[in-house]
């Protein structure tokens, strides 16, 4: 364990949970699908909904090359998370981290940044999934259900982090 002037917080090596390693495997699956799903949509019609609103249907159309920004996200978002599980000392935490407390609280800050990745990564997936169903003519839109599912996923996990957080404090 090494100190780091800049915050005074101990710069430890957080090896991987069994946990972390399976939300890897599937934020991974859901890249993959995405890309699958994208190349075998390539014969859609040339314009495509880029825009839903809060009640899931497309409010604006545009080129299906848009179609390329959520696989480019994806990659792009799994890289950074990736890369920022290894800098859990930089976080802002909720609570002082202390000597007693710090490994333990840069697991769950670790483990919030793994379940995010892996939600983002499939909420990409079913939005393009959707977008191209929409563009076929098979759906009509997200859904009403989409936006309240999502939010709740979302700030449920983040509440999950808190509790797990002010639990270890």
């Amino acid at each position: 364990m090494t100190r780091n002037p800049s915050n005074q917080r101990p710069i430890l090596t957080i090896a991987r949970s069994p946990v972390d390693l399976a939300l890897d495997v599937v934020a991974i699956a859901g890249i993959v699908v995405l890309f699958l799903l994208t190349l075998q949509s390539w014969t859609m019609p040339n314009t495509i909904p880029v825009h839903f609103n809060v009640a899931g249907k497309p409010d604006a159309m545009g080129s299906k090359t848009t179609i390329l920004l959520f696989p480019a996200l994806s990659i792009v978002l799994y890289l950074v998370f990736t890369l920022l599980r290894r800098f859990p000392h930089t976080f802002n935490y909720p609570w002082a981290i202390t000597q007693e407390n710090a490994y333990r609280q840069y697991q769950i800050a670790i483990g919030l940044m793994n379940w995010l990745k892996t939600e983002i990564v499939w909420l990409f997936t079913y939005i393009e999934w959707q977008i191209i169903q929409v563009a076929l003519g098979k759906s009509t839109g997200l859904g009403i259900a989409f936006l309240p599912i999502f939010l709740i996923v979302i700030f449920g996990t983040v509440g999950i982090y808190f509790w797990q957080a002010y639990q270890a404090r």
